[in-house]
């Protein structure tokens, strides 16, 4: 069972719910079915309770945000003022209808993470209703990644729809973290996987599909240099677990998705449910000597580390709920041409004395304050050994930013993880979004065994850079506490 201290987030939960789900009832406009003078009426008295409710929004929080992400917003809006954006898309656009894409991916954090990479994008391929993606990546201490996946919609004039896809790394900074702490080890990694899906719509709705998959992942891991810390001890037998040493994993999954989001990458209404299931077969332990470990002198020259024995295969479940909360009576969230021209404004068409009166509600309240959202995304991601103590190092859950939890740079691993994020969300021009965000990651060893001991929090701001049905970047900074900052500069979005 969990904790006592854990019922407090489990309350805290419920309360921001329904906090949040008053604050819609009062902001979203009546149905139809009431007589014109009810209507009226009601509309009044939800005009007078709105107001009320939304008053700290409109003259204290927003203007502090707006003002917040000013120094990011500004040379974006000024891309945008420019047709940078849509000038952008058309140089990395080959072939009609935008049917082919190159352009660049990059990372510019400091350390062995810095890489620069290629994308190759292709509709209609070889096929109507295909797509194949290549990317590769190129890391500033040699090491390489490369991605190919091809998927095709209507497979043989069926609703089917399937797809394949091929990775490898090679990653001689690759860690291992041992399980609910952040002690991490060095092992180079060098593995590579081939994925299969088949998925169709159910019951001939347009938001319920079910999908299959099966992969065969060769993970190839090698002893790190004699300088580096090495995993020894009994609380992550090496023996077990397959570090540092070579073996193959072939699971089969299923996922069920309910999606009725308005927008791929600029939600505003509707509710996302992901249910995941897989199981994992996993074969034998090999590839690592007492020589390569550096006790050949021990009369161990040659004799490979022995597979512990025990039953390595796993399974894993995971559930995924987000719901987008819309603030507003404008029709639609994306701003139109005019109404982004309009907004564009307030950030560039002033000098520093007019800043206090831009920023005055009543001067964007028809551009932004009828376009807000509230994102929510839920997560229960748990890993389920056939063996306890057998499943290999890879199988376990990470938590890092892309949980996410924007405010920390390092990772950890663990058994189950329970995680809730909050971001508020208000468009700056056509294609950016500015970015509240809070978020909460609680987990464990075991199921029954939650504890506030494995407790974190981040919370941050920024800007998100997307078409209606194409994410750009997103530039975020994430803070836990009142620690240091973590700068987010990728073309991942925030939620899964």
């Amino acid at each position: 069972m969990l904790k006592r201290n854990s019922a407090f987030l489990l309350f805290w939960m419920l309360a921001t719910l329904l906090m949040i789900g008053v604050d819609v009832s009062y902001a979203e406009p009546s149905e139809g079915g009431e007589s014109a003078d009810k209507a009226a009426a009601s509309g009044s008295e939800e005009s007078g309770r709105s107001s009320a409710l939304l008053w700290p929004f409109e003259h204290l929080i927003q203007p502090v945000l707006n003002g917040l992400i000013y120094p990011i917003a500004m040379p974006i809006d000024y891309a945008v003022k420019n047709g940078i954006v849509e000038k952008a898309v058309e140089l990395i656009s080959i072939g009609e209808d935008y049917k082919i894409l190159i352009y660049p991916s990059f990372n510019f954090k400091p350390g062995a993470e810095t890489m620069v990479g290629a994308n190759y994008r292709h509709r209609g391929i070889a096929f109507d209703k295909d797509y194949l993606v290549v990317q590769g990546e190129y890391y500033v201490n040699g090491d390489m990644g490369f991605t190919a996946r091809y998927t095709k919609n209507a497979l043989f004039g069926t609703r089917f729809f399937g797809g394949i896809r091929y990775d490898i790394d090679f990653d001689r900074n690759f860690s291992v973290v041992v399980p609910e702490t952040q002690k991490s080890y060095v092992q180079p990694d060098s593995s590579f996987s081939i994925t299969g899906r088949l998925g169709a719509p159910l019951f001939n709705s347009e938001y319920l599909s079910a999908e299959i998959w099966t992969s065969y992942d060769a993970i190839r891991s090698s002893f790190p240099d004699m300088d580096d810390s090495i995993l020894v001890g009994q609380d992550f037998p090496i023996y077990d677990r397959g570090v540092y040493q070579h073996h193959w994993e072939w699971p089969v999954g299923v996922y069920i998705v309910f999606d009725n989001l308005d927008y791929a990458y600029a939600p505003s209404r509707g509710n996302r449910l992901v249910l995941k299931g897989s199981y994992a077969k996993v074969g034998k332990y090999d590839g690592l000597t007492f020589e390569e470990m550096g006790l050949d002198t021990l009369g161990l020259y040659g004799m490979a580390i022995e597979d512990g024995g025990k039953n390595h295969d796993y399974f894993r479940t995971e559930i995924i709920f987000q719901h987008y909360f819309y603030l507003g009576k404008s029709g639609d969230y994306i701003l139109s041409v005019k109404e982004a021209r309009q907004n564009r404004r307030f950030y560039t068409d002033f000098s520093w004395d007019e800043v206090v009166r831009v920023w005055r509600p009543e001067q964007v309240y028809n551009t932004l304050f009828e376009r807000r959202v509230i994102a929510l995304q839920y997560r229960l991601v748990d890993l389920w050994e056939v063996e306890e103590g057998g499943a290999p190092y890879n199988a376990f859950t990470t938590v890092n930013a892309r949980t996410p939890l924007r405010g920390y740079s390092g990772k950890w691993e663990t058994h189950h993880l329970m995680a809730l994020s909050t971001e508020y969300r208000w468009p700056v021009d056509r294609f950016v979004d500015g970015v509240l965000f809070n978020e909460y990651a609680l987990f464990a060893p075991e199921f029954d065994k939650w504890s506030f001991e494995h407790f974190y929090n981040s919370w941050g701001f920024g800007v998100r850079v997307r078409m209606p049905n194409m994410y750009l970047f997103r530039l975020q900074f994430g803070f836990h506490g009142l620690h240091g900052v973590n700068m987010l500069l990728t073309i991942a979005p925030e939620f899964k």
